[in-house]
């Protein structure tokens, strides 16, 4: 093996500047992107890495692989920018330069096509870009790239000025000089770029020619489809197929990698044929590169994972304001406490005031998920609180099975909730009927603190098409006053509606402000599709129990059954009556006093009524009530697992993808039972790359999986495994792949 010389291993050390980070103080600006970052598979699931996982796909196929696209991408968005002028750099101006010119290939828009989805008021494109690195470098093999945020998007197209094949050394040299690259960093970062991917020659004739690298005409610059030095050794050892150094791009001038690695006596490439040295300079040229940014721009810490991170806080005042409902889920870092350590999960919560409560807040299991480097447990928790006493913050109380605790402050701050302003998701909807102009009406309620004085303003980020072949949309802010409307209990109603082109439903997210209060980042499609009404009455007394939690009362139908699970009648229901029958079921809801309804799901016909409308007492426990004519007493089971896409060792959950009998996504053998899991499937298929469960009791492996079967949305794969009712196993025509 090559050592790396002393001048190499001295510029590594010099290089290498980031040391660990703090753990970040929730919440913070990175917040978005470390989700982007780490939920790549399970619950919650952000799926950024879908698209270059395995290192070896593309959704393009022909040879193409989308991580060495990503990672050049991030380059030619990178190679204008200039430390001397401080213009440019990674500014996502690579958003307005696709049409040809320096960026050649369809491999820009495909990439940004891609990363559009993610972009937010949370998530600039160039940080997004920069997060592409990080992830087809990991999905590959590579070292950890560490990601800084903070990159603000351009608004136009930058100057020229791209590395070109044609270009000499020297002009290679002044053009990375430009981005504050010396000779050693410009090898390496050349050599790190193309140890994955290749040259087509529909794009670049002068480099491969069409029907010299058949079947397909293109060139990969190295012999494996992974993160590694093979680009190093095999151009020292003379057995490279790198096309920028070897074949018809020396005749015609286009031999760049050549030139730029015998640039320095091949002294770099050399040292970056040790393997060692090879993932060193490479995590910190690659992190260099996406660092280069316009003067002005500041970049945060590098992205360290959070160990316990509170998501989708919802604060809800219920009828009367005697009561306010709050909800959400925690994230337990798992990677240094296993999740089947883990006993359960607390909350341990202040008052409005900043007294500790005397009772702390429990969760329930939600499911796992997983980065390339970290593994996540989630804890989903609703309760109820007093409307006069509310919370201000809280920590967490993790339990082991040992018996040992952790309490987790929030770096000593704790995790803040605020009070003074709150969403009414279920006062709130989104009409899914167009209206005469061809809009559709989103209505927006806020219940507001009686002691704020300040005006109250929905708040609106739409993502707007760009035309001329821009494939990544514009994000827009909208304001809005929002109306005073009634007081309920010590809070006031606000109210505001907002017209929405039809396809910008799915994309639109908002918040409601007061002040300096907010409850933001609220997606518009998750709205009911009517408004419900908050009385000012407060309900009757409802039961209360650790194994369930009230949810409120809801219309239901004999056409439209809001719970479709299961049902059970009895003439002495109570409320633990239904809860016990529908055990094995995420809801259940009491109705026409005697009716127990059990289900995973509540229809979207079936919306939040007046808690006044659920009036009808059990027959077998008079305090209690049980629904009404078409109306339920709805509850949710603490107790219940979610339903999961288990871990599979050896497997890496891929998603919902689609299938049919005529042109089946796996097609090496099949069988089918009624006693079907994930984990019997995976050791039926024995070993196969591919293995996929669909309809509930069907179970297909493959080597490969058909070009026509593609990701769909997660939800489409909703049957429950005939064995295990706590596992995905598709649905019709939809399969779960591993």
């Amino acid at each position: 093996m090559i050592r790396p010389s002393l001048a190499i291993l001295a510029w590594i050390a010099s290089a290498l500047q980031y040391g660990a980070t703090a753990v970040p103080t929730w919440p913070s600006s990175i917040d978005e992107l470390e989700d982007i970052q780490q939920l790549n598979t399970g619950y919650r699931a952000r799926g950024f890495a879908v698209a270059v996982t395995p290192c070896s796909f593309s959704a393009q196929g022909n040879g193409r692989i989308a991580a060495a696209e990503w990672i050049r991408t991030a380059f030619h968005d990178m190679a204008t920018g200039s430390i001397f002028t401080g213009l440019g750099g990674l500014d996502a101006s690579l958003v307005f330069e696709t049409n040809g010119g320096d960026n050649i290939g369809a491999a820009f828009n495909t990439t940004l096509t891609t990363f559009a989805p993610f972009l937010s008021s949370r998530a600039s494109m160039a940080d997004i870009i920069a997060m592409g690195v990080y992830t087809a470098v990991r999905s590959c093999g590579g070292p950890v790239v560490p990601i800084k945020t903070g990159r603000i998007d351009a608004a136009a197209a930058g100057p020229s000025g791209v590395p070109l094949p044609q270009n000499s050394a020297f002009t290679f040299e002044n053009q990375f000089a430009r981005t504050g690259f010396n000779v050693t960093e410009m090898i390496a970062v050349t050599a790190c770029g193309h140890t994955l991917g290749g040259v087509h020659a529909a794009d670049f004739p002068e480099i491969v020619a069409p029907g010299s690298a058949p079947p397909n005409d293109f060139q990969h610059f190295d012999s494996t489809t992974a993160f590694d030095e093979k680009i190093a050794t095999e151009y020292i050892a003379g057995t490279t197929n790198d096309p920028l150094t070897v074949g018809i791009s020396v005749s015609n001038g286009r031999n760049s990698d050549g030139r730029l690695f015998a640039y320095d006596g091949n002294v770099t490439i050399k040292a970056m044929t040790n393997p060692a040295t090879f993932v060193s300079m490479c995590s910190a040229m690659l992190q260099k590169m996406i660092e280069v940014v316009p003067s002005g721009t500041v970049l945060t810490d590098p992205i360290t994972p959070y160990d316990i991170k509170p998501y989708d806080l919802q604060l809800t005042l219920l009828d009367g304001g005697t009561y306010i409902s709050f909800t959400g889920d925690i994230r337990v870092r798992t990677t240094v406490r296993a999740a089947n350590q883990i006993a359960f999960v607390q909350l341990v919560y202040k008052d409005r005031s900043g007294n500790t409560a005397s009772s702390n807040i429990n969760t329930s299991y939600k499911g796992t998920a997983a980065g390339f480097d970290d593994t996540y447990a989630f804890y989903g928790f609703s309760t109820q609180l007093s409307g006069s006493t509310s919370i201000s913050s809280f920590n967490v109380l993790i339990t082991l099975v040992d018996g040992t605790t952790e309490l987790h402050d929030n770096n000593g701050a704790g995790f803040p909730v605020d009070d003074t302003i709150m969403l009414q998701s279920p006062e709130s909807c989104l009409n899914p009927t167009t209206g005469a102009n061809g809009t559709q009406s989103l209505t927006v309620v806020a219940a507001v603190r009686n002691t704020v004085t300040s005006s109250v303003t929905l708040d609106l980020v739409l993502k707007v098409p760009r035309s001329n072949g821009i494939v990544v949309p514009a994000l827009s802010t909208v304001s809005a006053a929002m109306a005073s409307q009634s007081a309920v209990g010590s809070y006031n109603l606000y109210a505001a509606t907002y017209s929405l082109d039809p396809s910008q439903t799915l994309t639109t997210t908002f918040g409601v402000s007061a002040g300096g209060s907010t409850d933001n980042y609220k997606n518009a499609s998750l709205l009911p599709s009517t408004c419900a009404t908050l009385s000012p009455t407060a309900p009757s007394s409802t039961p209360s129990a650790s194994a369930f939690s009230y949810q409120g009362c809801y219309t239901d139908s004999t056409a439209t059954r809001a719970f479709t699970g299961a049902v059970f009648y009895n003439n002495a229901m109570t409320v633990e009556t239904c809860a016990s029958d529908c055990i094995e079921f995420q809801y259940f809801g009491i109705e026409y006093g005697g009716e127990c309804y059990c289900g995973n799901a509540r229809d979207p016909s079936s919306t939040l009524a007046a808690a006044s409308d659920c009036n009808m007492a059990c027959p077998g426990n008079s305090a209690e009530l049980c629904g009404a004519g078409n109306r339920l007493s709805v509850y949710k089971n603490l107790q219940y697992t979610q339903v999961i896409n288990p871990a599979i060792s050896g497997y890496t959950y891929q998603g919902c993808y689609n299938d049919s009998s005529a042109d089946r996504a796996l097609s090496a053998t099949s069988t089918a039972s009624d006693s079907l899991t994930v984990e019997s499937c995976a050791s039926f298929c024995n070993g196969a790359t591919y293995f996929g469960v669909e309809y509930g009791r069907e179970c297909y492996c493959g080597a490969t999986l058909a070009t026509t079967s593609t990701n769909q949305t997660s939800t489409d794969c909703s049957f429950t495994c005939a064995g295990n009712s706590s596992e995905y196993c598709g649905a019709g025509n939809r399969i779960n792949i591993y």
